[in-house]
């Protein structure tokens, strides 16, 4: 049974990531404008040279296969921006930059977001706990670049205690970690804790009481064990998401990983960096989603795969 799960799992998680592929190559050729089109337009000439020697110049069907072979071999081809430099280097150079950052924060936000929660059901109805509430309340939905300017103002700015930009030392890591890892912590938080709720008044939860089994036990081993399932669900597309680089704070932090190079290849209409950001991001929020699925019955052994 797991490994029939397995094999379908492989065979549509391939089939998404073909999809993902022949979508970005189309709509990237069909949309207004190419990559070698700016405010300096080229001579005439010179950009019919440089579309011949990237194929640009032949039918879209034909570019496709061609592209579609490559990927097969993992050759993304060459960059159209940055001369001399292949898609696969460039990603191969940015990736550890995003990777670092994202485990970090994943990490953080896991600890931080699993403690909190235990902490607001411990002590409902508390001071602390309408602190928290209030603090979850007001940074969930708090824009990723308005959050990273505040904190670069304050920490960086007037009091001048951590670097604002670069990954030069170990401080430097800070408000990216922080920026990235906030509006999750208060999500994750509150689905947590929720969840928590829920599972202390199913039945299993009240015959552990009518058991006497002492609050600690009933707490970590009936009620937190049982409401990982929506918490664990959800870090699948979180862990993506930090892992390969956001956009935004990549930017903001002048970080030279993927998510940065993700901004950068679109305002300078690098097909082929985009289609292969692209294709890296869908591999890993696959795989991770892939792994989730194979982590349920570990949390609960009613789940079978």
């Amino acid at each position: 049974m797991r490994n029939n799960y397995f094999l379908t799992k492989l065979i549509s998680s391939v089939i998404v990531l073909f999809i993902v592929v022949s979508a970005t190559f189309i709509l990237l050729r069909t949309l207004p404008g190419g990559p070698f089109d700016s405010e300096k337009k080229l001579p005439p000439h010179i950009k019919a040279n440089i579309e011949k020697k990237y194929k640009l110049n032949e039918p879209i069907s034909n570019q496709y296969v061609s592209y579609m072979k490559n990927i097969i071999q993992l050759d993304f081809g060459p960059s159209y921006f940055y001369t001399g430099k292949s898609v696969n280097e460039i990603i191969a150079k940015s990736f550890p930059f995003s990777m670092k950052i994202g485990l970090i924060s994943l990490l953080f936000t896991i600890f931080v977001s699993l403690y909190f929660a235990i902490f607001l059901f411990k002590n409902k109805g508390g001071f602390w706990t309408k602190f928290i509430n209030l603090f979850l309340y007001a940074s969930v939905g708090i824009p990723t670049f308005l959050l990273g300017a505040v904190l670069i103002i304050i920490f960086s700015v007037k009091f001048q205690i951590l670097p604002a930009a670069l990954l030069e030392k170990p401080t430097s890591y800070i408000l990216p970690v922080l920026t990235l890892s906030i509006p999750s912590i208060s999500f994750l938080t509150k689905l947590m804790f929720e969840s928590m709720n829920d599972t202390e008044n199913s039945m299993f939860a009240r015959n552990a009481r009518i058991n006497n089994i002492d609050s600690e036990s009933l707490l970590y081993f009936y009620i937190i064990k049982n409401s990982l399932i929506p918490f664990t669900t959800a870090i699948g597309p979180i862990a993506a998401f930090m892992i390969t680089g956001s956009f935004v704070i990549e930017s903001i932090y002048s970080i030279p990983g993927m998510g940065r190079m993700f901004v950068l290849s679109i305002i300078n209409r690098d097909y082929p960096l985009i289609c292969g950001l692209t294709i890296v991001y869908t591999i890993i929020l696959i795989s991770l989603n892939m792994m989730i699925d194979f982590i349920y019955p570990l949390l609960d052994k009613r789940i079978k795969i």
